[in-house]
């Protein structure tokens, strides 16, 4: 009668080195989609309770938040610079449950507070703050808030404005722009859409063209990249080869 045959050492030996080098090669991947994914849910959760908060804000006081900076600019008297954006976020921020104020400086100050570096997509340490003339608000969830200059900085008046900037989780890394920090804008038509001007520290017109939006989205610029929130909502690559979350990000 035939007897089966078992497997030698030698071949459990080799079909274990064989698994070890397959999970070490996938399992990577597998954790960084899941980071990626999470990320990805808090961005969009952002977006819809920032268009939330913009359109409770209007019916509550029947002005858009766009416009509702020059109303604050004409009726107090101030020789601080910042104080009309400070004023602004307060209000804004109110129509969140929980919020608190998390520095009464600005956020380059917030993040030394805490340790943070402020970092562009390539993950190399910047100075640059989009959104640098408020103070830090954070909601019931740790989602850090600054906002630029109001619109009433800007001699010729815009569509769109102010700046808005969100830390997407907080103090958590990666605290990177493009990846948890995005910048955002208020329109005109009561809305918050991904800001796309050619600037990061003033506000410039909303570019349209892909290619051009995809300038300010860039991992080869050492500078901050300010646009990436045009392609994280769409969910698509600046450079034209499949999702923002899974290819874009993950692929050096």
């Amino acid at each position: 009668m035939a007897t089966g045959r078992g497997f030698t050492l030698a071949e459990i030996l080799i079909t274990l080195g064989i698994i070890g080098i397959v999970a070490a090669m996938t399992i990577p991947t597998i954790a960084a989609r899941s980071t990626h994914k999470k990320l990805q849910s808090q961005f969009k959760k952002t977006y819809a309770e920032l268009n939330q908060a913009t359109r409770a804000f209007y019916a509550d006081t029947d002005i858009p938040v766009h416009d509702y900076d020059v109303l604050i600019k004409a009726g107090v008297d101030t020789t601080s610079s910042n104080w009309d954006s400070n004023a602004l976020l307060n209000k804004f921020m109110s129509y969140y449950k929980g919020f608190t104020k998390a520095s009464n400086s600005v956020w380059s100050s917030f993040d030394k507070l805490h340790n943070i570096k402020n970092l562009n997509l390539n993950g190399i340490e910047v100075k640059d703050y989009p959104c640098d003339i408020s103070v830090v608000y954070m909601d019931s969830v740790g989602r850090l808030y600054s906002m630029d200059d109001t619109s009433t900085a800007y001699p010729t008046e815009l569509p769109y404005g102010p700046k808005i900037c969100v830390d997407i989780n907080g103090i958590d890394k990666p605290n990177r722009w493009g990846y948890d920090r995005f910048v955002f804008v208020f329109t005109e038509e009561n809305a918050v859409i991904p800001y796309t001007g050619i600037s990061w520290n003033s506000l410039g017109k909303n570019l349209t063209d892909k290619k051009d939006i995809a300038k300010y989205c860039d991992k080869t610029k050492t500078t901050v990249q300010h646009a990436c929130a045009y392609f994280a909502l769409i969910d698509e690559s600046p450079v034209g080869n499949g999702s923002y979350w899974y290819d874009f990000l993950i692929r050096k």
